[in-house]
């Protein structure tokens, strides 16, 4: 659903990242609502990228850099 391993599950529950609920074997287990509030709290970067073929295009990279920042900050 999620599209993480079981490996990162465990890593994320030991860092207290997203805590798991336990059954009476101690087996982990996880409900939506849960990774709901996990996504909630998550905070993204985004990184974009320009450039242009020569300092010539200069003042095109400018128009792309300021592009590329609205479409990101959308």
């Amino acid at each position: 659903m999620i599209n993480v391993s079981v490996k990162t599950l465990k890593r994320w529950d030991n860092q207290g990242a997203l805590i798991a609920y336990r059954n009476p074997k101690r087996r982990r287990y996880y409900t939506e609502g849960l990774y709901r509030e996990y996504m909630e709290n998550k905070v993204g970067k985004t990184v974009i990228y320009t450039r242009v073929s020569n300092q010539g295009q200069k003042d095109k990279l400018e128009n792309q850099i300021e592009f590329l920042k609205t479409f990101a900050n959308a």
